[in-house]
């Protein structure tokens, strides 16, 4: 394997473990940002949760549908490694199988994002109480966490499509 290989492969794992590490913080901001309505008890279930909005709910389901995903892509990765004598035709297919996969993946993550941020900026038009401001501003938080995840997925994205031809 020559040096630019391992340093593409190095690259493409950094990239994709940053690319996890975004994906788990910004669904850790939009799962636990709750607003109670003020005096209330905590006893009471939050007013206000991502549950309330369709795109705050798609935003969410993309970022698990990515953990779902690292098992193909792990179990075809190990798959690759362990069989190293396999025909030159099934490695290729197998490497655009992974990128036909991560470019989904990225496109997926990308809209759940740019819906996020746009039914924000939808609600930041018009005045609010600080409660809901706050709530948007960890949504906003959440949804750039996001849009950097997809960043990292379309740089890893071309690293891998370089090291196929």
């Amino acid at each position: 394997m020559a040096f630019s290989e391992r340093a593409l492969a190095a690259a493409s794992l950094l990239l994709r473990v940053l690319t996890l590490f975004l994906l788990i913080a910004s669904l850790v901001i939009i799962v636990t940002n709750k607003k109670y309505e003020p005096f209330t008890d905590v006893v009471d279930p939050p007013n206000l949760t991502f549950r309330d909005f369709y795109a705050y709910r798609y935003v969410c389901s993309v970022g698990c549908y990515y953990w779902m995903c690292i098992y193909f892509v792990g179990a075809s990765i190990c798959r690759s490694t362990c069989c190293p004598r396999e025909e030159n035709w099934a490695r290729s297919w197998h490497i655009a199988l992974l990128i036909f996969t991560d470019v989904v993946l990225a496109v997926l993550i990308s809209t759940g994002a740019e819906a996020g941020l746009g039914l924000t900026v939808e609600f930041q038009r018009y005045p609010q109480d600080a409660d809901f401001k706050s709530f948007l501003n960890f949504v906003d938080i959440s949804c750039g966490l996001m849009l950097g995840a997809t960043i990292c997925m379309v740089i890893m994205l071309m690293a891998s499509v370089h090291s196929l031809t």
